[in-house]
């Protein structure tokens, strides 16, 4: 089976017998219905947990955290902050407030700013529970040290993904991908919910 480009569909292009009318008759019919269908899919809610620097720091990780809130609600999916979650006034810590936050979402994305926080992440890289739905993005200035070191050998091991960006005035890629890996995971259950 032939699988289209992205951007590259061109039904002339193809040079072929063309239908009877009884297939076009069929086809008119059909094609509203798989319109809908994707139209259908982009409906589907992503889970998506963002962690990372508070939104009143001055870190420009703190506004494009805000930032990809702001699109992935506009687009329908359920995204939120820990910090939105977290009850003040239960006597369980807030590491396991985020860990069971953490496993009721599809996709868990961590924006650490400093080395401390990459430091924080241990205790979620290593969880199975969590770290196979965890996008880490690490600064490459914070490259050095143990923090960003074990995170990566975790990553190599238990599946955290990490991905790398060159500096603070690089981090358009964060959205980027997130926005892609977000797509990404609305058509799998999409696709995975006809087999359940």
């Amino acid at each position: 089976m032939a699988v289209p480009v992205k951007g590259k569909s061109n039904p002339r292009a193809i040079h072929d017998v063309p239908l009877s009318r009884e297939a076009k008759m069929w086809a008119r019919r059909v094609m509203p219905r798989i319109r809908t269908r994707l139209a259908e899919a982009n409906r589907v809610p992503v889970g998506v947990l963002i962690w990372g620097p508070g939104i009143s720091s001055s870190s420009p990780l703190a506004r494009l955290r805000s930032t990809l809130r702001k699109e992935l609600r506009r687009d329908g999916h359920a995204a939120f902050f820990s910090e939105e979650l977290c009850d003040a006034r239960t006597n369980h810590s807030v590491r396991l407030q985020q860990l069971a936050q953490a496993q009721e979402f599809d996709l868990v994305v961590s924006l650490p700013c400093t080395t401390g926080s990459i430091a924080e992440l241990h205790d979620f890289a290593a969880d199975r529970r969590v770290n196979g739905k965890t996008l880490v993005f690490i600064n490459g200035t914070h490259a050095d040290g143990y923090a960003n070191q074990s995170i990566a050998s975790i990553a190599n091991i238990l599946s955290c993904r990490v991905e790398r960006y060159a500096s603070d005035r690089e981090i358009s890629i964060i959205k980027t991908i997130t926005l892609e890996e977000v797509q990404r995971i609305r058509e799998m259950k999409y696709i995975l919910a006809g087999r359940f």
